[in-house]
């Protein structure tokens, strides 16, 4: 109760420094505010690319994207403990036409924009297993004030970005949106797999930072956070047994979920990394042969290079129960479902995949992600704008 009453009491503040800007004229500029910025930094490269350079993007203490390079005429932290460029961020975010956000931030349940602005939801998901939104099952736990809290936060939202058409049902019932609120443009940050150079030039940083990465075949492990572990995650997959079993030509790669303050320490093994959790995961996914997660949105954009994929949910029944899925688990991941570390060594061991299986999802999932998101977005920003 004491935590909802100080939420209310900050978000009470905002919305008074929200109204007081609200009554200035607004201006022909986007806003990108960025809590893990990958897409919107596809965006802000597209901008640029332009020569618009009047764009302002707002990082949250969460966001490992820093923007530079990007020609943003601004860079600001939007947290509260940078009081002046919070107090601009506000400014910017009441008199901007158009704003790009890419999480739920709850700040939006105070910001009555006007019926010029445009908010577009720009998700950092290409896909989704789990619930999230208004179907998450903790929802049902939360106070009245919080689920009130949540549809206004969703209210505000006018637009939001789609890889595919099987998202869009999916954001409908999430954020009780209606058929004409989508844009079919596909997700920016996939382009990354359509440009040879890119990828080629991220395996070569990759190497050059992990030597040991070169001549083997690579596992990349890459599971979703539990809302439990968001400072550190406690996984009961024994990785030294794992390795050893699969032999000197393989290396497992660890990357935790961005949203996971520390990374899992690091192991004592010459055939494991546990990489920084600054590392982008579109880097990774350059040089992974095969990459093992759970409940992650990570396959469904690595299923665009058409390599091997394994599920391994060790918490299915609880996580189930606690998030809820959209679909049945094992009918929508499109590889083989694993229970025990054995069965994963199996897998791999045996070649244990359907390719063609992995196409038919990312055609399905990948709809509009053709290469071009960026730019079709960009298109659609400058010509509201």
């Amino acid at each position: 109760m004491r935590k909802e009453w100080l939420i209310e009491l900050f978000l009470f503040i905002n919305k008074c420094i929200f109204e007081l800007f609200n009554l200035m004229p607004l201006k022909k500029k986007i806003v990108l505010l960025c809590d893990f910025g990958d897409n919107a930094c596809f965006v802000a490269n597209e901008l640029a690319r332009r020569g618009e350079k009047g764009f302002i993007v707002l990082r949250t203490s969460k966001c490992k994207e820093t923007f530079k390079g990007t020609g943003a005429k601004a860079i600001l932290s939007f947290s509260p403990t940078n009081i002046m460029d919070y107090v601009r961020g506000l400014y910017h975010l009441a008199t901007a036409r158009t704003i790009l956000i890419d999480n739920y931030f709850p700040i939006l349940s105070v910001t009555n924009f006007r019926p010029d602005v445009e908010c577009i939801q720009l998700w950092h998901a290409a896909g989704a297993v789990k619930k999230f939104g208004m179907q998450d099952a903790s929802v049902l736990f939360r106070s009245p004030a919080a689920v009130r809290r949540f549809r206004r936060v969703y209210n505000r939202m006018n637009r939001v970005v789609v890889g595919s058409d099987e998202m869009v049902p999916i954001f409908k019932s999430a954020f009780e949106m209606k058929d004409g609120q989508f844009l079919r443009l596909g997700i920016p940050r996939t382009d990354f797999f359509y440009d040879l150079d890119a990828m080629e030039a991220a395996k070569i940083a990759l190497f050059k930072e992990y030597p040991d990465m070169i001549g083997k075949r690579i596992i990349l492990y890459a599971p979703t956070f539990r809302d439990q572990q968001l400072n550190a995650q406690s996984i009961p997959i024994d990785f030294k047994d794992i390795i050893n079993e699969l032999g000197e030509n393989y290396l497992l790669i660890i990357k935790l979920h961005p949203a996971v303050a520390q990374n899992v320490a690091a192991m004592d093994h010459p055939q494991i990394i546990s990489v920084k959790n600054n590392v982008p995961i579109n880097d990774l996914l350059c040089v992974a042969d095969c990459v093992i997660s759970d409940y992650s949105s990570i396959p469904f954009e690595y299923a665009l290079l058409g390599k091997p994929q394994i599920f391994y949910p060790y918490d299915l029944e609880k996580y189930e129960m606690e998030r809820g899925f959209w679909t049945n688990y094992e009918d929508l991941v499109p590889g083989p479902v694993v229970s025990t570390d054995d069965e994963l060594v199996y897998v791999l061991q045996n070649n244990v995949f359907d390719l063609e299986r992995i196409q038919r999802f990312s055609a399905s999932w990948n709809q509009f992600s053709d290469g071009h998101a960026s730019s079709k977005l960009v298109d659609y920003l400058l010509a509201r704008n």
